[in-house]
């Protein structure tokens, strides 16, 4: 799919701002609600909007640990990759699951209550995983930036 001028627009500001209404969207765009809406449509058919979300508070909701897990698994064969992926797809506390490059094959972000439901999770859930060979954990003690935004701005 081409993307123009108008549709990077449209992305720019629904990644930040994914409840506009389609009348105030045409409206900064510069466009009628039709067509903008029919762009909308095209754009999440194409799978390039992928979805809408809430970005919610973890540390208010009760998770204020976030970990960066690195893990190696016995083999790298096609199989044992593919097991370990559908194990880690189960885990709700898993919020990202990376195949990397370097000493460690995967890398997972979770969250957590606390330290001891961290240990918890990776006792009862996480070490329970037959492919892997190896995890290692790493805490945030803290994040200056967080966001999910694409740098469109530079794509125009």
């Amino acid at each position: 799919m081409t993307l123009d001028a108008i549709d990077y627009a449209i992305l720019v500001i629904l990644q930040s701002e994914g409840r506009i209404t389609n009348a105030e969207l045409a409206s900064r765009i510069g466009l009628t609600p039709g067509p903008v809406l029919a762009r909308v449509n095209k754009l999440e058919a194409s799978g390039l909007i992928q979805g809408y979300t809430a970005v919610l508070d973890r540390e208010r909701l009760g998770f204020p640990v976030t970990v960066f897990v690195a893990v190696i698994v016995k083999s790298h064969d096609q199989p044992t990759c593919d097991s370990f992926v559908r194990a880690v797809n189960e885990l709700d506390e898993v919020l990202e699951c990376h195949h990397i490059a370097g000493d460690e094959d995967y890398l997972l972000k979770v969250v957590a209550q606390s330290p001891a439901d961290y240990e918890r999770f990776t006792t009862e859930k996480l070490a329970t995983i037959p492919s892997i060979q190896r995890i290692k954990t790493t805490f945030v003690l803290s994040s200056s930036k967080s966001t999910s935004r694409i740098p469109l701005e530079s794509r125009k």
